[in-house]
């Protein structure tokens, strides 16, 4: 962690003038640069500190800068300085930050570009927003059949200082269609004179550039890759996708996820850089909702409003049954949900998952009557209808709980919809309702209401 005293040592030499200091006490890691610039208080001197850095470093560090301040330092410099930066930028990282750009301002700084990077920013940019296609860099190594491993590794040393990553070369047939892969590993240990064709793994695992980005952090974690080809529909080589690149992606759906299961709409900015009527919106959108579902819970009351004049006890135990549902349907989500994102769960398992739910749901359902029983003994005496009442209620609202807990994230996944949408407070609430609908059906038969 960086001490909050260099960050002040830095502001009191720019406004003591003592340049000098301010270039020797700067770290030497680019993400450190960054990290002390965005720390800064004034974007004035975000911007000179900045200008500060040595040139070999500068588009390092500015990759490295949040996405908000790149766009007000891009808003800050000159044509000629935005026009180097832009250039040298890996395609991936220039694309992450034309997406959150206005499109005037997209427009204005694509055409800073040399053509060659034009052409690359403007084909990455034509995928959709959530493909793959968005995360590739076309910078990779490529190798062909005829090359042996001694020109292989010569071409590498020429060409590898530009390129994205060296440990991995794909292997391109005359077509430019993608025919294996070799490690940098396996061309240092083979014979110099070994061919490309006798070394290359053919068999690649690759991932279309229409795919979803999802797909693709999946693909990355089941085969364990550093780096993955993106191709098009012919096989074609289009670009790589690297593990920094998914990793972003996965806090970027996990966010999202966690958002959607607290019942939020997705915020597109950190917390703290949201507008305060942003999240307002983000937030009262589904509390609205749940308070119209809600409702039907108190329709279900006042239809048994009767049966609660002549036993009031029944109402004492209420919210303790209700939270108990919820509580037994949220486990069930989650850890299915969770199955479905992991892919340890398919929507073909429904049936199977369903089934030991419901196993599961019972036999918690029966031990956690049995605790409703002796619950409302103590409370309430040896009531005995009341308290097997309360026990059998418990014990299938329990079990209830946890058969919709596991169905409706799987059928949400049937419908091509996101499991995640099946929100806590979602599913809490339409427990609330089957709840009090089966205690008051079980109290009026047991009770004689």
């Amino acid at each position: 962690m960086l001490n909050e005293s260099l960050v002040k040592a830095i502001e009191d030499s720019i406004k003591g003038k003592r340049y000098t200091e301010i270039k020797a006490i700067l770290p030497l890691h680019p993400e450190d640069i960054a990290n002390i610039i965005s720390r800064l208080s004034s974007s004035t001197h975000k911007l000179f500190v900045f200008r500060l850095v040595p040139y070999d470093k500068a588009v390092d560090v500015f990759e490295r800068l949040p996405r908000e301040e790149e766009e007000e330092m891009l808003n800050t410099l000159n044509s000629q300085e935005i026009k180097e930066i832009l250039n040298e930028m890996s395609p991936d990282d220039r694309t992450g930050l034309f997406e959150e750009m206005p499109a005037e301002l997209v427009k204005r700084f694509i055409a800073l570009l040399s053509p060659e990077e034009r052409r690359i920013a403007l084909e990455i940019l034509n995928y959709p927003p959530d493909s793959v296609g968005r995360l590739i860099t076309p910078d990779f190594v490529q190798l062909y059949t005829t090359m042996d491993a001694k020109s292989a590794l010569a071409h590498i040393r020429e060409v590898g200082i530009k390129k994205e990553t060296i440990y991995y070369s794909y292997v391109l047939d005359e077509k430019k269609l993608l025919i294996g892969i070799v490690s940098l590993k396996k061309l240092v240990i083979s014979d110099p004179q070994k061919k490309i064709s006798e070394i290359m793994f053919k068999d690649v695992i690759k991932v279309n550039a229409f795919s979803d980005k999802e797909e693709a952090v999946n693909i990355f974690k089941h085969y364990d890759l550093p780096v993955l080809p993106v191709t098009d529909n012919s096989n074609r080589l289009l670009g790589i996708v690297t593990f920094d690149d998914l990793v972003d992606v996965l806090e970027e759906e996990t966010t999202e996820d966690f958002e959607k299961i607290a019942a939020v709409l997705p915020v597109d900015k950190p917390y703290t850089e949201a507008s305060f009527f942003e999240l307002i919106w983000k937030r009262s959108f589904w509390l609205i909702v749940l308070v119209v579902l809600e409702s039907s819970t108190s329709l279900v009351m006042k239809s048994y409003g009767a049966t609660i004049q002549q036993w009031v006890a029944l109402s004492f135990f209420l919210p303790v049954l209700i939270a108990t549902g919820g509580n037994a349907g949220m486990q069930s989500a989650m850890m299915v949900i969770r199955g479905l994102t992991t892919e340890d769960i398919q929507v073909k398992d429904f049936f199977k998952i369903v089934f030991r739910e419901a196993l599961l749901g019972i036999s918690i359902g029966l031990i956690l009557a049995i605790v409703g029983l002796i619950r409302v003994i103590l409370q309430e005496g040896f009531a005995w209808n009341l308290s097997i009442a309360v026990g059998i209620a418990m014990g299938s609202t329990v079990m209830i709980a946890a058969v919709i807990g596991a169905a409706f994230p799987i059928l949400l996944r049937r419908f091509n919809l996101d499991p995640a949408l099946m929100s806590g407070p979602l599913i809490t609430t339409i427990i609330d309702v089957v709840g009090i609908f089966i205690y008051f059906q079980i109290a009026l038969t047991l009770l004689n209401l």
